[in-house]
């Protein structure tokens, strides 16, 4: 698959998510839209290649940062090779941007070893929370679920405060 039309597919696939998205969501999304990158594993395992590897490693320096369409495909296309999958969800609804994890498979492909119907290598999903944590207003929940959930699992110490200053410099 050329650079263009997996930037086209990542287009076509953002948008079929938030067609989906509104209708189990009540959220409103904004067009801005910002990419998460998150590889199905962060480590190396002996079944990927050489260029895998390399490539995992540049994937992982950007954890938990917003990224663009555009370096999106530079970071996941290469030599006409695209992840195997792609699995798409709108993460937070923010009122200035819309942030989509991207969770997707290590091993890179060329576009006919892709099988999937639709827009490969993407499938468009939404999270549904669990029943504890679902909070519907006429049917349907917050998209946000899932954002609020790991920010309640994390420690608010000083340690991690620390933390994040550290790694920010």
């Amino acid at each position: 698959m050329d650079k263009l039309k997996f930037k086209h597919h990542l287009h076509e696939a953002t948008k079929l998510l938030f067609e989906l998205t509104k209708t189990l969501c009540y959220n409103d999304l904004h067009e801005n839209c910002r990419y998460l990158v998150t590889p199905n594993s962060r480590t190396v395992d002996g079944h990927l290649s050489e260029e895998e590897i390399l490539i995992l490693k540049k994937w992982n320096q950007y954890e938990g940062k917003l990224l663009t369409a555009w370096q999106i495909v530079d970071l996941f296309h290469h030599d006409n090779k695209v992840p195997v999958w792609i699995d798409m969800t709108i993460y937070e609804a923010r009122p200035d941007v819309t942030v989509i994890n991207l969770f997707c498979s290590r091993r890179l492909r060329h576009e006919a070893e892709l099988m999937h119907q639709g827009v490969p290598p993407f499938h468009v999903l939404v999270s549904i929370p669990p029943e504890n944590l679902k909070a519907e207003i006429n049917g349907r929940f917050d998209v946000n679920w899932k954002k609020k959930h790991d920010g309640n699992q994390k420690p608010k110490g000083i340690l991690n405060r620390l933390k994040k200053l550290i790694k920010k410099n």
